[in-house]
């Protein structure tokens, strides 16, 4: 665990999260010590990737067959397509919401500025 740390930049305690979650599988060595195949590297960037921009680990639990390149099943593509789409469309709410927030301030400070 410490090594794929080391390889990947991510905490331990994260790894045992994403362990703990299904994400990323681990064979148990005879002296307790996990194990992970030379794909682990690759998944672990593709969970840090889709969680740094936005996804919930439920999301990307999702798509848990669709985090290596040569894992994934030919519906993978159209999932992960989907819920890009899915969280593009969140976004595009939220700028929504705040451009109204926005220019809800802008009317306040201009009613108050003669102060």
């Amino acid at each position: 665990m410490g090594e794929l740390s080391a390889r990947t930049g991510v905490s331990v305690r994260s790894i045992r999260y994403y362990e703990q979650a299904g994400l990323l599988p681990a064979a148990r060595k005879p002296n307790g010590y996990r194990e992970f195949d030379a794909s682990a590297v690759e998944r672990v960037a593709a969970i840090r990737g889709l969680l740094e921009t936005g996804f919930t680990l439920d999301e990307v639990q999702s798509l848990s067959s669709c985090l290596t390149a040569a894992g994934g099943d030919a519906g993978c593509c159209g999932r992960t397509v989907a819920l890009y789409r899915s969280r593009l469309a969140k976004i595009d709410l939220q700028l929504a919401t705040l451009a109204t927030l926005r220019g809800r301030i802008e009317e306040r400070i201009a009613l108050l500025e003669p102060c």
